[in-house]
């Protein structure tokens, strides 16, 4: 009998140490938790996020896509035939690598927000063609689109890419092409686009110009 009560003395001490341990942990896991939680709110306040909590690409997924940039050559040559008229047109777009473009370091949203970033501008060559008569000659930059860009844009920004839109006749039967004007590493920017007809004047055209 006295085996029996002692046994069971035993049973029931390791019980209650089995749910004070588990009970421990469980407050333990909760406590970090709770400070992991804490961290990241406190980071997403400030307007930042950690790489797991972030939508889309991480900064340095961003940031290897703008180095790779530099060395690329987009080339367009496309033929367009309206009735009696042919238009060949030759496009380059291509990194001028000036290191004339600060972006402050306000902008650095996942990388070193202790200093500036140094980037280039971005060009883009157009040749146009009508027949046999070359019509249009010329290199676009930044600057061509000033009237239709925001202080900020016309600043620190720069094109991100270039890409023809095709012969629109919505307006008069001109080729269309569209570019974005936006601050490196970031989703600041405006579309913009631009206009040319088969004489080869052309027109800066905003997103609002191109709905209507």
């Amino acid at each position: 009998m006295r085996r029996f009560i002692t046994l069971l003395f035993i049973l029931l001490a390791t019980a209650c140490t089995t749910k004070k341990s588990t009970s421990q942990n469980k407050t333990d896991t909760l406590s970090k938790f709770s400070i992991k939680k804490r961290k990241t709110d406190s980071l997403i306040a400030m307007g930042d996020r950690p790489d797991s909590e972030q939508e889309g690409n991480t900064f340095k997924e961003v940031l290897s896509e703008k180095l790779t940039s530099y060395n690329k050559i987009q080339n367009i040559d496309t033929l367009v035939v309206d009735e009696k008229d042919s238009m060949r047109v030759h496009c380059k777009f291509y990194c001028l690598h000036d290191s004339s473009l600060i972006v402050p370091k306000r902008y650095m949203w996942g990388g070193d927000k202790s200093r500036d970033f140094i980037t280039h501008n971005f060009a883009v060559k157009i040749i146009l063609i009508t027949n046999r008569d070359t019509v249009l000659t010329k290199i676009f930059v930044k600057k061509d689109f000033t009237p239709e860009l925001y202080d900020a844009i016309r600043k620190y920004a720069t094109f991100i890419d270039f890409k023809f839109e095709g012969y629109n006749t919505k307006l008069k039967n001109k080729l269309l092409f569209e570019s974005s004007i936006s601050i490196p590493l970031t989703d600041v920017g405006v579309p913009v686009y631009l206009a040319i007809d088969k004489k080869g004047k052309y027109e800066i055209l905003d997103q609002y110009a191109i709905k209507h």
